[in-house]
């Protein structure tokens, strides 16, 4: 006869207290070429399933002791037995007896006395079904790109951890979630083949590089390491508790995979953040413990990249406040509950205004004055910066014009408004502003737009091209913050710009020595022979203004020459003809003995 492949070498297990029994079935079973084990009571038929992994049970219905339909009962409490088929042997023909043997979990019966061809055919037949049914859940299971488990199987075996946790110490047990810094680099500059087969050279990786006692294994002994998507990997290292053995590992693991990866003409880098959480029974769903090894590894980025964080409920505090902040965010952007402060710029030479800057502020009702710092990085990672800033460029566009009508000569020269990563990146923003501009009569050279450097070396091609775009449109440019980023003094004649600021932190380091106050003079020597205006921003004492006008730095920004302010306090400021600064201080830029006085002024 001829045997399919799928059944040869199934592995069989006989239960029935008559011994004839067993050597009968081994005699028909032969031509099969099975391989059969035999007990001969319930209590080793379970005892045998527990230990091994078996194709087929043929089970005797009336065993001494605890019957067949016991037996049965007792597999299917057990997840992993009751995967197991079952053909229920039986003398009895009473339809009760085989509906009880159906509704117990049995798959199959055949009565004794039972012929070969019969028992064949029924063994043959449940032995295919069940490794093709095993193939289809295991193909289910599986990550199709890396052979590696999928989320599916890794929530199961982390449920099953979870439970055995809780249940003892002894089954605390770790879990590392994996990130791959630059795998979105790889995929966008060398095409998402390369990218496939640096996520299977990881996956080889890992599986190479964890040794056997860090759960290497992905079969049913509750050893797991999958990829959940993307380039998000997740390794359940069971039985470690100590944050010794859980850091070895991934030093092991940053070490291993942070070497060049060689995939066909292409040397790849990417290094690994990785978030840990341990479970020493606090954890009631494999979710929630997913979730603080995700936050863990974020963290990880945070930090730099290329490391590893063990998870702390300060970080899950730290993500609810961010979380709330989120929510009462879109509700203050929805109902206009933001605000917005004018900081001027002035003129180190005559103390005139040049322009203002307007900076938004929100004054929470319970949380009271939050930080830019805290909810700007929030609105660009959520998209709300999109909202926020049509809103904030509407409402200062339409203060600018009230002053031009209502000032007259008072009213600054130019509105400045700074400009996120996210609206850097966006088609329409030429588009978007113009129409904001005109909505409220005014001209396009009226508004100048900050950007800073790191967002445009960020994407060098794209911010550049959208500089130009905007240049040509009329607005004016400023590049803000510069010396903070990655651009250097020959870069500068490349962007299209009007205005260079430099950043607080050279204001601050020029009492520092002569290296710092050479290269503020080599910066607004270099500005104004590309025609570039320069501001000064953060000046906040009177020795800082005076080294910067010697310097011949011609506008400057700061708390020592005036603070934001809201839009009525900077109408008041205007009109009354109050000094944005001291006697003293307006004494010592203009270069008198007074400059001695260095007390800062808000």
């Amino acid at each position: 006869m001829t045997v399919p492949n799928t059944v040869r070498g199934a592995r069989v297990l006989v239960v029935d207290d008559d011994h004839d029994v067993h050597a009968l079935v081994a005699a028909m079973l032969r031509p099969l070429g099975v391989t059969l084990e035999h007990v001969y009571d319930g209590p080793q038929a379970l005892q045998r399933l527990r230990q091994a992994s078996y194709d087929l049970l043929l089970l005797d219905h009336d065993l001494p002791g605890r019957s067949g339909l016991d037996v049965l009962g007792d597999m299917r409490a057990d997840l992993r037995l009751a995967r197991v088929p079952v053909i229920m042997v039986t003398g009895s023909d009473s339809h009760a007896v085989l509906t009880a043997c159906f509704a117990a979990g049995a798959q199959d019966y055949i009565r004794k006395p039972f012929f070969a061809a019969e028992l064949r055919a029924r063994a043959s037949a449940l032995i295919e079904r069940q490794r093709l049914m095993l193939e289809l859940v295991g193909a289910a299971r599986r990550d199709r790109l890396t052979g590696l488990p999928n989320r599916a199987f890794l929530l199961e075996q982390l449920q099953r951890a979870t439970r055995e946790a809780r249940r003892s110490a002894a089954g605390a047990f770790a879990l590392m979630f994996l990130d791959f810094d630059r795998f979105k680099f790889v995929n966008d500059s060398l095409g998402h083949e390369v990218g496939d087969q640096l996520l299977r050279e990881i996956s080889i990786r890992l599986r190479d590089n964890l040794r056997a006692g860090d759960t290497v294994v992905v079969e049913d002994d509750g050893n797991t390491v999958a990829r959940l998507g993307g380039d998000e990997f997740v390794i359940l290292l069971p039985g470690v508790g100590d944050l010794v053995a859980v850091a070895a590992v991934a030093d092991r693991l940053i070490e291993v995979l942070e070497a060049p990866y060689q995939l066909g003409p292409h040397v790849v880098r990417s290094s690994a953040s990785i978030g840990i959480a341990c479970n020493r029974g606090q954890y009631e769903s494999p979710d929630d413990m997913l979730r603080d090894a995700d936050i863990a590894m974020y963290e990880a980025k945070a930090r730099g990249k290329n490391c590893w964080v063990l998870f702390s409920d300060a970080m899950r505090a730290e993500v609810e406040r961010r979380h709330r902040l989120e929510v009462e965010l879109r509700r203050a952007i929805e109902q206009e509950g933001l605000a917005i402060a004018y900081q001027p710029i002035m003129s180190l030479e005559d103390r005139s205004v040049i322009g203002v800057e307007a900076l938004v502020r929100w004054t929470h009702p319970t949380l009271g004055a939050v930080p830019p710092a805290d909810f700007i990085p929030i609105a660009e990672e959520t998209r709300l910066i999109q909202p926020l800033a049509d809103w904030m460029l509407r409402r200062a566009c339409r203060d600018f014009r009230r002053w031009r009508e209502t000032l007259g000569t008072l009213a600054p020269r130019h509105l400045s408004v700074n400009l996120s990563r996210v609206q850097l990146g966006d088609p329409g923003l030429v588009e978007r502003t113009l129409a904001a501009v005109r909505s409220a009569g005014l001209a396009p050279e009226d508004l100048q737009l900050e950007v800073t450097e790191s967002q445009i070396m960020a994407s060098r091609g794209v911010g550049v091209a959208q500089l130009q775009a905007l240049r040509d449109a009329g607005f004016r440019l400023a590049m803000d913050d510069f010396g903070t980023g990655y651009s250097s003094l020959s870069c500068l004649q490349e962007f299209p710009l009007h205005v260079l600021k430099i950043d607080r932190a050279f204001v601050a380091n020029l009492r520092r020595g002569r290296d710092f106050a050479a290269l503020v003079h080599a910066v607004i020597t270099l500005a104004d022979n590309l025609g570039l205006e320069v501001v000064a921003e953060g000046i906040e004492d009177i020795s800082q203004a005076v080294m910067l006008q010697d310097l011949g730095c011609p506008y400057g920004q700061g708390f020592l020459l005036a603070t934001p302010m809201p839009e009525a306090a900077l109408v008041d400021w205007l009109t009354t003809g109050a000094e944005p600064a001291s006697p003293e201080v307006l004494a010592a830029i203009a270069g008198s003995d007074s400059a001695s006085d260095t007390r800062q002024v808000a």
